[in-house]
């Protein structure tokens, strides 16, 4: 398969909703994938719990397995998980997890990065390497799509412990995500059911979140995730995970260099009447890169149009060739100090 090819699967976050390595798994990695969300059902997102099923039959050995096969067919890579505060949390008994995010408010700063010691720590015995959390959004308003995923409207409460949280997980060599990139206060309509959700928040209103933002990057944060829908204040045509402006913001005024992640590329919310292939050039257009989207016949279609797309001109090869790049540095720095671990 030729350069184009490998780094188009590259830029490429796929989320497997179960641990075995299935030939799926096995034809991303080698076609050149570098990364992947070991993901969950809808259930179990909206519960914010896994199924006893899961919790069952899904072992440590299972999940370090996933990781080695991947990494036999294509080097260093990225597993990806949730692991919220106290919201989503994909490893289940495996891993230490608070009740509530709001038991936050009654840690010091320095349990809170022991916390994210312990989490990485546990995760990394599982062969997880990168972390989709911590959630910085400050939500003042109605908000469906974050419930019991955050837990303060303080920005200067939210800044400090997700930023101790960052620097637990991060010592022990597994990189965290601050989301979502610039924040939403108040979302009435869920991104995974309507097509016209939007943040109408004012930027002055936005300023709180965004210096959350601040603090995660001045922490080191590795990763930052683009949410799912547009803000009227910088970008009312376009979500922010395919928004020039929204990156550029994130990239010039806050002045962070670590990977861009996308939300998930197909939520009504963001397709807004395009293709998921459609929306994962225009996310790559706007600087974003690395894209999360479901696993299945998609990603094959996601990558086959993205090499279209540079062979015709409509993307620049050193955008894809950049974002390649990006992913692959991260995952050289996250899987190597896995396997020394």
């Amino acid at each position: 398969m030729d350069e184009i090819a490998r780094d188009a699967y590259a830029v490429l976050l796929p989320a497997f909703e179960r641990a075995d390595f299935t030939d799926a798994s096995r034809s991303f990695f080698d076609a050149g994938g570098v990364a992947s969300l070991l993901g969950s059902t809808r259930e179990e997102y909206v519960a914010r719990r896994m199924s006893r099923d899961r919790q069952q039959t899904e072992t440590r050995e299972l999940l370090f397995d996933y990781h080695n096969r991947a990494r036999s067919l294509a080097g260093d890579v990225l597993i990806a998980i949730d692991y919220e505060l106290g919201g989503v949390h994909r490893l289940h008994k495996l891993a230490p997890q608070l009740p509530h995010p709001r038991e936050v408010l009654e840690m010091k700063d320095a349990e809170i990065e022991h916390f994210g010691v312990e989490a990485a720590r546990a995760a990394r015995a599982c062969g997880v390497n990168f972390f989709l959390a911590p959630v910085l959004d400050l939500v003042s308003g109605s908000n469906p799509w974050l419930r019991d995923r955050t837990f303060s409207a303080d920005a200067d409460l939210v800044g400090r412990a997700t930023s101790a949280f960052i620097r637990g997980v991060q010592r022990q060599g597994v990189a965290a995500t601050a989301k979502h990139f610039p924040g939403h206060p108040h979302v009435p309509e869920d991104p995974h059911d309507s097509a016209s959700a939007t943040v109408t928040a004012a930027l002055d209103d936005l300023r709180p979140n965004l210096s959350c933002f601040d603090a995660a990057i001045a922490a080191g944060v590795r990763a930052v995730m683009t949410g799912p829908i547009p803000v009227d204040a910088i970008d009312p045509g376009e979500p922010s995970s395919t928004s020039a402006k929204v990156v550029a913001l994130l990239r010039e005024t806050h002045r962070f260099q670590g990977l861009i992640v996308s939300d998930d590329l197909d939520l009504p919310g963001t397709l807004r009447g395009r293709t998921v292939p459609e929306t994962a050039v225009a996310s790559l257009k706007a600087g974003v890169d690395l894209l999360l989207l479901a696993s299945g016949p998609q990603v094959d279609e996601v990558a086959n149009c993205i090499v279209a797309s540079v062979q015709t001109g409509k993307l620049a090869r050193e955008v894809l060739a950049r974002a390649a790049s990006a992913v692959r540095r991260l995952a050289s720095d996250a899987g190597g100090r896995l396997q020394a671990a």
